[in-house]
């Protein structure tokens, strides 16, 4: 039977006994906000066992799980045994407030061997160390004496919560023996040892408690059923295998596998070859829900996941990026479940390529930098890697600290975890100490005794712009006064207010507040509570008091604020349309005088995929479509595509905003009532702000009318000067730059042709250290590709030596080191030779033993560099590796 046959009958046996059949939930969950990643398949039922309302009181699924990072994270294990995954797949059936533990047990029982035919004298189970109850169920109704039950503790017995909070309750499990072959040997073993003898391959959960944040448990008010079954370990048992990977569902993986590798891995490559499979499964499905590499949050886990199956690339001798190429054959597994994976399959090759591609170099000197760590602690017979040098790895080298460990573990080193923690958190205070500012402003005291005294601030701002309310408090200095004269800077709060505080990226309204005795201008909005507006301002007239007042925005600055923030929604729904739907919002600033916009994606976005970006953008303008508001219930909103920022939190019921009947986003901010009020779109640039997010600034109404005339203005000058008519500036600008090139490759050739016509004198300066012919000399401006090319022909003249030459162009340094071949032979290596000295021009290098390059950022240290050479070519010697 084929992993896709045991998913429909496990859900026909189920769907046939009153469960309704659900859909897997995505690998985010859709409800819980304390996972980082759906890692059981009661995940999207949490709330049926407590007050939800009930659509069902039975159901069955199969869902996607990941445990990767958080409590229930296996992936230390993966690769290490034979049945642990980042990803899997998990059947379930659930009882909200209906049946309980006999049938729960019967069913279970009867699906094992009736309809999976696995034979009753392989199985035993555990029960909950005093859960006398379902071990007379078990006795009973399945007839397993008692010797073949085992009790267990809380820690393999007792289950959940999922998450922060939930159900939980005691479990028994199903295990299969495997026999003696996958023993420890031990004459006790069975069920709860680690090794692979007795596998647990169905756990029923009997929820009865939900455990609140701080570990208190009340009955819950449905108790019920939670049963969880991994799928490829059931695979194992009816296919008759040896491991989960010799199941069909892994199998093609690693046929794809073995066909990139370049010569067939022993046994000492199985784990390599297991946690790649593994790991690119959990890839491609995370990828495809839009969970992209980042550093931080989901997003750190999926480039974690990654860099560790590339890692253990390395060890099949895969150098160059091949992840992407196992994609289509994970999708091929998978594909009659999820055809959604079809959809995405280029786009996730696309991803996993990038990421490779961009971690390659890291990796290869991270491994270099870490072999020599752990050469030189082995030499003196340490075992413990000083945390200051994994912290090094991972500041300077971009190698992450997991990686450092894991080498280690399989160098038999240990990491000095407390110093490397002390050196982050040092270098956490000189990031702060750096910071002229407050990196999060303090809420001042006063803000929470006006919040205390008062009600919230109603915000009436979104249909009208002046409103007439009540001045409650003034603020000065961060307390509160009677009273601010002309000149004077205040805070003020009212009752209610047509000022939009900064939120959402949205920055704040500004405008006047008058009163009968005076007017405030006020330069920015703020919210530094929930419920609480602060008008920040300058008193421009008379005095200010507590009192009657009346709140006027800025008609026109709200105007265009609204105009780019319509615009932010409008260049979400046309970058989903034209570059993909995996596109979403990472952040934005929308003001008066442009808007930005950030978004997850990989690559930089094409320059015809901008410009159909720009055109559908205004094409939408044009259009006119309406904008309109709707508030409604988070769950219904979600039904309905809306989008969600990351990162948000949202309330029950929330503000959608919908624009032309296409675009669906939830948003506080202000916006036009119709597109068309938005004028033009003028896209200014894109580029990246981080890994995996790219940015997008624009402008929109007069702000882009001024921004097209003064671009024309600049046009019209520049073709002025040259004497040409617009149409032919750019072929005029290509011939200009062709022959900029020509002069540049001229000035380059002379350059050669001198320091080649000097060469002579400077060989003259070679010395003899340690009985070598060694010239340490500067060529001034020169370039990288001139000194490797007279490199050679210092070699020449040499005979026998070594040459270390050096050059700038601007504010860069170069070396390039040469060793002669009778000198190679004896042990001397110009890659440690150029390691040694670019660190003294604050740079870094390597290459082959003949010859190699490095790069520095100090040109001015050249000369002291040089004068070091004949002592480092001293200090390594002969044959040394640094």
């Amino acid at each position: 039977m084929d992993a896709q046959e045991i998913r429909t009958t496990f859900l026909d046996y189920f769907a046939a006994r009153g469960h309704t059949v659900r859909p897997s939930d995505s690998l985010v969950p859709s409800s819980d906000p304390t996972l980082i990643f759906t890692s059981a398949g009661m995940v999207p039922f949490k709330a049926l066992w407590t007050d939800a309302p009930l659509q069902f009181q039975r159901a069955a699924s199969v869902q996607k799980c990941l445990r990767v990072g958080g409590k229930d994270s296996d992936l230390e294990n993966v690769g290490r045994t034979l049945r642990h995954h980042s990803f899997f797949e998990m059947l379930g059936n659930f009882s909200f407030g209906d049946y309980f533990k006999q049938e729960a047990i019967e069913w279970a029982w009867k699906f094992s061997v009736e309809v999976m035919n696995l034979p009753k004298d392989r199985l035993w189970v555990s029960v909950f160390e005093d859960d006398d109850g379902a071990l007379e169920l078990w006795k009973k109704t399945a007839g397993i004496p008692e010797e073949k039950i085992v009790r267990l503790d809380k820690k393999d017995n007792f289950w959940g919560p999922a998450g922060l909070s939930g159900p939980c309750g005691p479990c028994s499990e199903i295990y299969f023996d495997r026999g003696e072959k996958f023993g420890c040997g031990n004459p006790e073993c069975r069920p709860g040892c680690d090794c692979e003898r007795y596998l647990e391959f169905w756990n029923l959960v009997f929820p009865q408690f939900y455990q609140d944040e701080t570990g208190n448990r009340r009955p819950l008010e449905r108790r019920g059923i939670d049963t969880g079954m991994g799928l490829e370990r059931l695979a194992l048992l009816v296919q008759g295998a040896e491991s989960n990977y010799d199941t069909d569902l892994f199998l093609p993986i690693l046929s794809a596998l073995k066909e990139i590798v370049p010569a067939a891995p022993g046994p000492a490559g199985r784990e390599a070859e297991h946690v790649i499979a593994d790991h690119i499964r959990a890839l491609t499905f995370a990828l495809s829900e839009n969970v992209l590499p980042a550093n931080e949050g989901r997003g750190y886990v999926m480039r974690r996941l990654l860099r560790r199956a590339v890692r253990f690339g390395r060890k099949l001798s895969l150098e160059g990026p091949f992840l992407y190429k196992l994609v289509p054959a994970v999708v091929e597994v998978m594909k009659e479940s999820y055809p959604e994976l079809l959809e995405s399959r280029d786009h996730v090759q696309r991803i996993i390529r990038a990421e490779e591609e961009r971690f390659g170099d890291t990796l290869t000197l991270g491994l270099e930098k870490l072999a020599e760590i752990a050469g030189s602690l082995k030499k003196k017979g340490e075992k413990v890697i000083p945390g200051g040098e994994v912290f090094k790895l991972s500041d300077t080298y971009g190698f992450p600290p997991e990686l450092t460990d894991e080498v280690a573990r399989e160098e038999g080193l240990e990491i000095d975890w407390p110093a490397f923690k002390e050196a982050l958190a040092e270098q956490k205070e000189r990031g702060r100490a750096a910071w002229k500012g407050l990196a999060e402003e303090e809420v001042l005291p006063v803000y929470h005794e006006i919040g205390k005294k008062f009600p919230p601030v109603e915000f009436r701002g979104y249909d009208r712009l002046a409103v007439r309310g009540e001045i409650i408090s003034l603020i000065r200095g961060g307390k509160e006064t009677g009273r601010a004269g002309k000149g004077e800077e205040v805070e003020a709060v009212l009752d209610q207010t047509s000022f939009y505080a900064e939120a959402g990226g949205q920055v704040g309204d500004s405008g006047l507040i008058k009163t009968p005795s005076g007017t405030l201008e006020v330069a920015e909005t703020a919210r530094p509570l929930e419920g609480l507006i602060v008008h920040r301002g300058k008193v421009i007239e008379g005095e200010v008091a507590p009192g009657e007042a009346e709140a006027l925005v800025d008609r026109e600055r709200r105007r265009r604020i609204e105009r780019h923030h319509t615009a932010t929604h409008l260049l979400q729904q046309a970058l989903r349309e034209v570059v993909g739907d995996h596109i979403g919002q990472a952040g934005s600033f929308v003001a008066p005088d442009y808007f930005r916009f950030d978004f997850s994606h990989f690559e930089a976005v094409k320059p015809e995929d901008l410009s159909r970006v720009e055109a559908r953008v205004n094409e939408m303008i044009r259009e006119d479509w309406p904008v309109n508001v709707f508030h409604l219930s988070l769950a219904t909103a979600k039904e309905q595509g809306a989008l969600a920022f990351f990162g948000e939190k949202y309330g029950r019921q929330v503000r959608m905003i919908e624009v032309g009947g296409l675009s669906r986003e939830l948003c506080g901010g202000t916006h036009v009532r119709r597109t068309g009020e938005i004028g033009i779109f003028l896209l200014l640039s894109e580029s990246s702000v981080a890994s995996g997010v790219r940015r997008i600034e624009a402008v929109c109404g007069d702000r882009a009318f001024e921004k097209t005339i003064h671009t024309r203005e600049i046009v019209l000058e520049v073709c002025g000067s040259l004497k040409i008519a617009p149409e032919e500036l750019p072929g005029r600008v290509e011939k200009l730059t062709e022959r900029i090139k020509i002069l540049e490759n001229e000035i380059k050739n002379l350059k050669k042709k001198k320091a080649a016509d000097n060469l002579g004198e400077i060989i003259e300066q070679a010395q003899t250290v340690a009985g070598v012919k060694l010239l340490a000399a500067d060529l001034g401006e020169t370039g990288m590709e001139t000194l490797r090319s007279l490199a050679d022909e210092v070699k020449g003249r040499l005979g026998s030596g070594i040459a270390v030459l050096a050059g700038k162009e601007g504010e860069k340094a170069f070396l390039v080191a040469a060793v002669t071949p009778d000198l190679v032979k004896t042990g001397r290596h110009a890659g440690n030779i150029v390691k040694e000295v670019a660190k003294l021009i604050g740079g870094s290098g390597g290459g082959r033993p003949d010859l190699a390059q490095a790069g520095g950022k100090s040109p001015e240290k050249i000369k002291e560099a040089l004068e070091a050479v004949p002592g480092i070519v001293k200090k390594l010697g002969m044959g040394s590796s640094q």
